[in-house]
């Protein structure tokens, strides 16, 4: 389509200053870009249709025009005195909204060069902000003529040559005088959903952002022109990039999903329908991974941490955690790499990493010195917590880099990752939940040591866990016949594509449940959409503070107040503390998770029930202490308990009564063995004790099997 100005100014002029006029009035101008809503325009002159086209074939060409017509719209308005007039030269026009020109980034080619397109991508590099040349002010040292240029072509050094017919000198830049607006240079990858093979190597397209505040992750919406750069001097070969001005923080895959959901009323009444099905929990989530036969609580777990808590603010606007993180220990050939997969494929927000292959940065985020077009070198890579952002991170292998682990700290509990180096000072979003898995040191478990002292994982990190599961592999012969027949089932259903018995849908009265269908569910309840009050916050921009949730009932509220109250009971005087306010918030999103799960409007005592049950099973598991009997929180959180406190106590006690008997002032090794044998500590145990003692500098031995108090 040829770009005629003229005919462009006198087609399009009057309408488009009177519409730049009612937006200049209402919102006046931001940051120097005036943002041209082509859509917005469209509905207010459906005549000009015409328009749209012209911008996207022509974007580079109808950005100069229509710069005048707000220049000339904004004088109208406010004068053109010398100030005025000044600033609008730094004035920027950028498109938003165009029609008929989405794209994926797999399909942008050349033959989209210098058109105007408009895509979606995860932000996946990100370089500082840097000063771009925007409008050159061009003088001629010959005649002192001036005169403006915009630079659209960031790979060319702009020049000019002088307008007066008896000069025609070419005029050098006044860079005082110029014009100057953020840039700043993005890679933005295609993200899986909309990818034609998930499988496949994702593209990814660079994009230099003018105007930029500084972005350095999220999903994006990109409105840009796109451009071509030389990559040798000697042949013609060219990247593309897009240009861009418009960014923005797109919207997330669940909250598309949910406004699809509720322009459904089909799907919602088969969603609502399903929720009304007494056990529906515990199909679903027997569903949910299907190849992995039994471990149901766990299961269930999982499903339930994909729903998700409520979301809660404080009146300060911080937000309460409403994800879950839950750890599987489990012995080899369980089929923990199996679950965390499949549930890092459920949705695209959704990520996978194991700990073999990936460094801390690349869990979180890096800043590294890499080649860019522009700035000193300096990028942010977002790693895969900040990218589950509103999903799940499945991170697999956990204590096989025990460096790793201090990087998923802080992800973890404040659900933001902190990034400074280089210059880049900024706060990266992690609202995620953590499936976290691994091995024990050993290999499998040893039936002689606890759980939790098995797997070398820091009890700040470990209490950050709200379940921990451990999954042992232990033969039993019925069992065995079940898993062996699913195995052999999953596999004839492969070979055979006729999914029926294990990886094929399931029928609920009626109602075909795929993995399509409990995806919706999932969505729906995550997003309590179930509450028809809810609907109209999906229409636009969701404020997630207005969202309504199912809140604690009177009987919930008092059975896990009561629980929680008992449990701490049996901590007081010398006894061990079987849980803490941890125990209690884990139960209180448990229970709010199994409300929305199957579709309430409030959180019931059966909600609490099995939240307690939930959280009971895992401290059975971990934090049981064989020795009195009892739970002991410490035990489960990796640190020692309190029966072997104790009798550290007694050993410190037995070292100084020794010591002070002894000429040498040494208590010996012998002696200690005896004497403590007096109070049923095995030698064995003073062994292991006596060696605690020594890491924990409060005995040392300054001989080989001799000890005295530091």
């Amino acid at each position: 389509m040829e770009f005629d100005e003229e005919v462009f100014l006198t087609f399009y002029g009057d309408k488009l200053k009177k519409y730049m006029k009612d937006q200049i009035s209402q919102k006046m101008v931001k940051n120097n870009v005036f943002e041209f809503d082509i859509c917005d325009f469209l509905k207010n002159y459906s005549d000009s249709c015409d328009i749209n086209d012209q911008i996207i074939e022509n974007p580079k060409l109808v950005e100069d025009p229509l710069l005048y017509i707000f220049k000339d719209a904004y004088m109208e308005l406010f004068g053109e005195d010398e100030h005025i007039k000044k600033e609008l030269e730094k004035t920027q026009i950028a498109f938003k909204n165009p029609l008929g020109c989405d794209k994926k980034i797999d399909e942008i080619t050349s033959s989209e060069m210098n058109r105007l397109v408009k895509f979606e991508g995860n932000i996946i590099k990100a370089a500082k902000v840097c000063a771009l040349l925007k409008k050159a002010c061009f003088v001629c040292r010959a005649c002192g003529e001036i005169s403006y240029k915009t630079v659209h072509d960031y790979f060319e050094q702009p020049r000019s040559y002088c307008k007066n017919q008896n000069c025609r000198s070419e005029m050098s830049i006044d860079y005082d005088s110029s014009a100057y607006v953020n840039i700043q240079e993005l890679e933005i990858q295609q993200p899986i959903d909309l990818m034609r093979n998930p499988d496949d190597p994702p593209r990814s397209i660079r994009v230099f952002l003018e105007n930029s505040d500084g972005i350095y992750s999220g999903r994006v919406d990109v409105v840009g022109t796109v451009m071509k750069k030389l990559t040798r001097p000697n042949m013609p070969v060219f990247e593309i990039y897009a240009k861009s001005n418009y960014v923005k923080l797109g919207e997330s895959f669940q909250k598309i999903e949910v406004k699809d959901i509720i322009n459904n009323y089909d799907l919602i009444n088969t969603l609502d329908e399903l929720g009304k099905k007494e056990n529906i929990i515990d199909i679903l989530s027997n569903y949910l991974i299907p190849q992995i036969k039994g471990y149901d609580l766990v299961k269930k777990s999982i499903f339930l941490q994909q729903v998700k808590a409520c979301t809660k603010f404080l009146p300060d606007g911080s937000e309460l955690r409403k994800d879950s993180h839950i750890l599987l220990i489990t012995d080899p050939g369980i089929g923990k790499s199996t679950m965390l997969r499949k549930i890092s494929r459920l949705f695209p927000q959704n990520s996978y990493a194991s700990v073999t292959t990936a460094t801390g940065g690349g869990l979180t985020a890096n800043v590294v010195r890499e080649a860019t077009e522009i700035g000193d070198g300096w990028v942010v890579k977002p790693g895969v917590f900040v990218r589950a952002n509103e999903g799940t991170a499945c991170i697999d292998e956990l204590t096989v880099d025990k460096n790793v682990m201090k990087y998923i700290l802080e992800a973890m509990e404040s659900q933001t990752i902190h990034v400074n180096k280089g210059g880049i000072n900024v706060k990266l979003p992690a609202r995620c939940a953590v499936l976290a898995a691994c091995n024990p040191k050993r290999g499998r478990f040893d039936r002689n040591m606890g759980v939790v002292e098995q797997i070398g994982i820091p009890a700040p990190l470990l209490s950050r866990f709200d379940l921990i599961f451990p999954l042992k592999d232990s033969p039993d012969k019925r069992r065995d016949a079940e898993i062996a027949e699913h195995i052999l089932d999953t596999h004839i259903e492969t070979a055979t594509k006729n999914y029926s018995k294990v990886l094929g849908s399931i029928e609920i009265d009626g109602i075909t449940v795929d993995e399509n269908l409990i995806k919706n569910y999932i969505i729906y309840a995550r997003t309590c959409a179930y509450f028809d009050e809810n609907h109209h916050l999906y229409s636009g921009e969701v404020d997630e503070r207005k969202i309504k949730s199912p809140p604690l009932s009177k009987d919930a509220k008092k059975l896990i107040r009561d629980y929680y109250v008992d449990m701490r009971k049996l901590g007081e005087g010398d006894n061990p503390v079987p849980v803490t306010a941890r125990q209690l918030e884990a139960a209180i999103r448990i229970s709010e998770m199994h409300a929305k799960a199957r579709l309430s409007r409030e959180v019931e005592e059966k909600d609490a029930k099995i939240a307690i049950d939930i959280i009971e099973e895992c401290l059975r598991q971990v934090a049981y202490d064989p020795e009195t009997g009892k739970f002991d929180i410490d035990k489960g959180m990796g640190e020692i308990p309190k029966s072997k406190l104790d009798k550290m106590d007694k050993i410190v006690d037995i070292i100084r009564e020794l010591s002070v008997l002894s000429s040498s002032g040494l208590a010996d090794e012998d002696d200690i063995v005896e004497k403590a044998s007096e109070f049923q500590i095995s030698e064995k145990e003073v062994s292991d004790l006596l060696s605690k003692l020594k890491k924990s500098a409060d005995v040392f031995s300054p001989k080989y099997g001799y000890y005295r108090l530091t």
